[in-house]
């Protein structure tokens, strides 16, 4: 990705600036994200470069501008759910964030440059629903094969108070001694 020096106007790649502030700043946001995340961030923020007047080129990205954006990435891939336009939030991961900035990227918007990063967060949106949508037909098809209640066993601890899984039965038997216990105290 190519930048451009908010000072002189030189345009140089992305490992030239680590003397400007912003500069050093912005990359050290970048190395710290998942690598999901960080492998895409800087392609995807070629798509924020402002255009030249009158030509069909692109100028480069303000080291200012960059770092405000690889902060609100920042942001968004530490949060465990997205919203998008009122429909239901879903689970989320760094993955996902990776992916949908790698799909941005590859079909980018007709319209560029990119203002904001609502289209990331619909396409990140529909990759996370998905995948809830993966997941629930998964965790169905195990509660109808049986398979389900083996898989939770599995997953179980001593930590989690419960030293084994009660059948059917034996969880009406203890609902029906707790409600005893209540009419005794009455």
């Amino acid at each position: 990705m190519k930048l451009i020096c908010p000072s002189c106007g030189a345009v140089a790649s992305a490992e030239a600036w680590t003397g400007n502030a912003d500069a050093r700043q912005c990359l050290k946001t970048v190395a710290v994200m998942p690598t999901s995340v960080s492998r895409n961030i800087l392609p995807y923020l070629s798509l924020f470069r402002p255009p030249y007047n009158g030509s069909k080129g692109y100028r480069g990205l303000v080291w200012g501008r960059a770092l405000r954006l690889a902060g609100e990435v920042a942001t968004l891939i530490t949060e465990p759910q997205i919203e998008w336009k009122g429909k239901p939030s879903r689970p989320i991961d760094a993955g996902l964030w990776g992916m949908a900035m790698e799909r941005m990227v590859n079909v980018p918007p007709r319209r560029l440059p990119v203002e904001s990063h609502g289209y990331l967060k619909s396409i990140a949106y529909d990759l996370a629903d998905d995948a809830d949508r993966a997941r629930e037909v998964r965790q169905n098809q195990a509660e109808r094969d049986g398979t389900m209640r083996t898989e939770f066993a599995e997953n179980r601890s001593p930590e989690d108070g419960f030293s084994r899984i009660l059948t059917p039965e034996e969880m009406h038997g203890q609902w029906e001694k707790k409600k005893g216990n209540r009419r005794e105290r009455c």
